[in-house]
């Protein structure tokens, strides 16, 4: 999943002087990944059809790098199958910024003890 973000970020970017920012963080619950990119200004209403599979949007596709169209949609798919939240919004100066957020997995310590347990005692 990350790596068809960061892959499309590059090939969906301005071809000089563009730039690919990624962060991630940790709330109660959820985990979240974004990447976002510079490149042409996509509208609102092409936006949502970037995750339908073969979909790559009006000129974004360089020649030395087209693709078949699927990586958004793996990524959909991926974050769907871990019962997470896929929003991709485009920029203002153009470009897009995609996040992925995840349900949480439970810590667990070297043993397998869960946390926050709910007895003090093992």
């Amino acid at each position: 999943m990350t790596t068809n973000l960061v892959h499309n970020a590059i090939v969906h970017n301005l071809p000089t002087q563009g730039a690919i920012w990624v962060s991630t963080s940790v709330h109660p619950g959820s985990v979240m990944l974004t990447v976002e990119n510079t490149g042409k200004k996509l509208s609102p209403q092409l936006v949502p059809t970037l995750t339908e599979p073969f979909q790559r949007g009006t000129q974004r596709v360089r020649d030395d790098h087209a693709g078949v169209g699927l990586g958004l949609a793996i990524v959909k798919s991926i974050t769907q199958a871990h019962d997470g939240t896929l929003t991709i919004t485009p920029r203002p100066d153009g470009g897009l910024r995609i996040t992925v957020e995840l349900p949480a997995a439970p810590l667990t310590d070297r043993a397998g003890y869960s946390w926050p347990r709910s007895s003090p005692t093992r």
